[in-house]
């Protein structure tokens, strides 16, 4: 039966499940200092990007050297990243709390929702190429954002895919509980694995010729 057969689909479906869950515990682990948050999700990105490209061998040894690779830029967009959202909370908090007129809160809260819908998936494309780029910070982003304008369909998923959890978590009953399980497990490096493969599928990156080697061979980190 296919089923005692070591390359079943089922064992192959199993076997990445179970490199995935190691990759999300590896990122969970290295977030816990928070400043190495940029750090870790850069190395996850890389790790679930080698999975893509057959390279499954060594996940942890993987995840730590993609871990320390170009890690000043990773926390130079991680800063840039928690000014960003503590300024758009700030911003929200001020507009419900400190506006007396209700019409120009709404309409604040809108624009500033807005905004900050359009920022973040014009940067969706920042952290998943970081490990292999050579492109500065403020490089590494406008080139987000180009990427984003030339394939928004690929940009609108990505940001679901980034702004689901926070959801579940706001919004849904217990949702706090279920992300914290979830997501600490498993979720965030499926996640990755989704943005990877959707990145793939729309030329963005692109897989290597040679599978050892790893270059840069997409329009989003050259």
């Amino acid at each position: 039966m296919r089923i005692f057969d070591q390359d079943n689909p089922f064992n192959d479906f199993m076997s990445r499940v179970g490199d995935l869950a190691m990759i999300n515990v590896a990122w969970l682990v290295c977030c816990l200092p928070v400043v190495t948050i940029g750090a870790s999700t850069a190395a996850m990105f890389e790790v679930v990007r080698a999975l893509h490209e057959g390279r499954d061998g060594h996940v942890i040894r993987r995840f730590g050297r993609a871990f320390t690779r170009r890690f000043g830029v990773s926390l130079a967009l991680e800063l840039i990243a928690a000014a960003f959202i503590a300024l758009g909370t700030f911003d929200l908090w001020y507009l419900t709390k400190q506006v007396a007129d209700t019409t120009m809160a709404s309409l604040g809260y809108g624009i500033t929702v807005a905004l900050a819908l359009i920022v973040l998936a014009g940067a969706g494309f920042a952290f998943p190429v970081t490990s292999r780029s050579k492109l500065g910070v403020g490089e590494q982003i406008a080139q987000s954002f180009r990427v984003a304008l030339a394939h928004p369909l690929t940009a609108l998923i990505v940001l679901v895919l980034n702004l689901l959890p926070v959801v579940i978590a706001v919004f849904v009953p217990g949702g706090f509980a279920f992300v914290t399980f979830f997501w600490g497990l498993l979720f965030t490096a499926a996640s990755a694995w989704i943005t990877v493969y959707l990145m793939l599928r729309a030329g963005i990156i692109a897989l290597p010729a040679d599978p050892d080697v790893e270059t840069p061979t997409s329009e989003s980190e050259e």
